[in-house]
């Protein structure tokens, strides 16, 4: 009886050693260590970006909104950025985010008229932006307001908005002469940027032109084109400053573009990640504003320099400009918006009377966060 218990005693010591070995054994390089808990699981990115390496907007925004990113998640979330469109084309960006050959695309929506339409209620003509500082936090806070209004976006693809951002405001820019009227644009070869302008063009005379991005230089350059209706820094990135040295002062209106993430890369976040990218989606969207407000005084700048000419109309001239591109441009998306099942007169009434006043004269600030470059236009004011 007393050698039966004193077999289950060391019996009971034998299993006691065994499992106490098992932790020791794999801290010293025994069994393979256990998987990490999902949370602890660190996500490389593949980021495309459309806009070229050398903008502003690449350093100053989009960059650095990543390494915030990667910060605040203790460097669970790190980018690999392909930036210039060197890794899909402006025209396959939608669908690369869509698809997965990007995690997260800076994209402009306008590329896929007219699939995204609704999407362009930010876009209107003469509706009160002053400045992509002013447009960018007031169209976040739209697209939070209404839900459907983000579900026209790729609601079917599911695709994640990171941030939704405004370019800067648009004027007219052209090599051959000062634009005082819309008479004087009969005649004119004017780049396209979308089913708006090239509406915008042929009501007034001018001929709308459909051309690459990186065909662009070659075709003003070459008097292909002659002009354009633009924000202030593609001029700049483009390298076309020294050839459109005419503009014309009618703050027309803002290209809305945006930030997405893949789903199935959003479904595999904790929704610890998930916050920190849902915390930056205002502030990265004021970011880009700033940043693009901040390139557009210093463009500015460097064309007055150089001596070019800048027009702006008188208030019967600029009359004329909006009877022509004003109400008929918001004529013609409310009917296409109303096609698609949207209501997109009370999306441009809330943003008019509520978003846009809110951002006015800077009124967003700036974050702690934000480097320099997305300060200097306030420090300067």
């Amino acid at each position: 009886m007393r050698k039966k218990k004193t077999l289950v005693l060391i019996s009971s010591l034998v299993l006691m050693v065994a499992l106490i070995a098992v932790p020791f054994s794999t801290a010293c390089g025994g069994e393979a260590e256990p998987a990490r808990p999902t949370e602890l699981k660190v996500f490389e990115l593949k980021a495309g970006n459309q806009y070229p390496a050398l903008h502003r907007l690449t350093p100053d925004a989009f960059h650095w909104w990543g390494k915030e990113i990667e910060k605040r998640t203790n460097g669970r979330v790190t980018f690999i950025w392909f930036d210039g469109r060197s890794l899909v084309a402006n025209t396959d960006a939608y669908e690369a985010v869509r698809d997965g050959i990007s995690d997260v695309q800076v994209w402009e929506p306008r590329e896929e008229d007219p699939l995204f339409r609704p999407f362009q209620v930010a876009q209107m003509p003469y509706i009160g932006t002053a400045n992509s500082l002013q447009g960018s936090p007031a169209m976040t806070e739209l697209m939070e307001f209404f839900p459907e209004l983000g579900d026209s976006i790729g609601k079917d693809a599911g695709l994640v908005t990171a941030w939704v951002h405004q370019t800067d405001i648009f004027n007219i820019h052209t090599s051959n002469k000062v634009i005082k009227s819309p008479e004087d644009m009969k005649g004119q070869l004017m780049y396209t940027s979308g089913i708006m302008y090239s509406e915008i063009y042929e009501s007034m005379g001018a001929t709308p032109v459909s051309m690459s991005w990186g065909e662009a230089y070659s075709g003003f350059e070459r008097g292909l084109m002659t002009g354009s209706w633009w924000p202030w820094a593609p001029l700049r990135s483009l390298g076309v400053v020294p050839i459109l040295k005419y503009h014309t002062i009618i703050n027309v209106s803002l290209n809305t573009w945006m930030g997405s993430i893949n789903p199935q890369v959003w479904e595999k976040f904790p929704q610890d990640i998930k916050d920190v990218f849902i915390d930056l989606r205002l502030s990265m969207a004021a970011l880009s504003g700033a940043t693009l407000t901040n390139e557009a005084s210093d463009v500015q700048r460097e064309m007055k320099e150089l001596g070019q000419t800048f027009y702006t109309p008188t208030a019967a001239e600029m009359q004329a400009f909006i009877d022509l591109s004003g109400q008929p441009i918001i004529d013609s998306w409310l009917a296409d918006t109303k096609a698609k099942g949207f209501d997109g007169q009370v999306w441009l009434d809330k943003l008019k009377a509520d978003f846009i006043p809110k951002y006015a004269d800077g009124a967003y600030g700036f974050d702690d966060w934000w480097g320099l470059a997305g300060r200097v236009w306030l420090l300067e004011k």
